[in-house]
């Protein structure tokens, strides 16, 4: 994230946020940001910590203990494709102590959510979205987009338990900004950061 991306508030507020192990997810829209942010947060996570990263294109430059998991597609035969998805429950069986999807896309999002309540604080992911409350409609819309179809409440309830912080990300000309940081809580985003 290039000078002047942050106020030295909001980047001790990610900061701390990060050492806490408070659950992040990171959205914008293309190009604004995300990845690099992410990479940059990453970069807070004591290096004595199990850290499995779940990406389609290996982009995230993690250092320390990481396992890199990375989607491959069908071949051309249309078998040996690995989801995110799969990969999101398989690297519950790593013992991380975070994971981090480079991008939600698709219903790995269920997975991701379920991790982050289940005892892998401090994990983060990236979504594309207009702004914090988005992000979160986007990812519940995701979740419900598997084949297991559980219920939409059961699945919020359990989003905005386990999601702490949006951090949104905007491009303006040439600049990537964090635009806002938003926290979540039972009564919905309160606004902790506004660039």
């Amino acid at each position: 994230v290039a000078a002047g991306s942050l106020r030295p508030e909001g980047a001790g507020l990610l900061r701390e946020a990060v050492v806490a192990r408070r659950n992040l997810l990171v959205s914008g829209g293309t190009g604004s940001g995300k990845t690099t942010l992410l990479n940059v947060l990453s970069g807070e996570v004591p290096l004595a910590e199990r850290v499995v990263t779940i990406e389609d294109a290996a982009e995230l430059r993690l250092e320390g203990h990481v396992v890199r998991l990375e989607a491959r597609p069908p071949n051309a035969e249309g078998a040996g494709e690995i989801t995110l998805r799969t990969l999101v429950r398989h690297a519950l069986r790593l013992r991380p102590d975070r994971i981090v999807v480079g991008e939600v896309r698709g219903p790995e999002a269920l997975e991701l959510i379920q991790a982050m309540s289940t005892g892998h604080p401090g994990s983060m992911g990236t979504v594309h979205a207009n702004g914090p409350g988005e992000a979160l409609w986007r990812l519940e819309i995701l979740a419900l987009s598997g084949e297991s179809r559980p219920a939409a409440d059961a699945v919020r309830r359990q989003l905005y338990g386990a999601i702490d912080l949006v951090v949104h990300m905007a491009r303006r000309g040439e600049r990537r900004v964090v635009e806002a940081v938003a926290e979540v809580g039972g009564e919905g985003l309160r606004e902790v950061y506004a660039c």
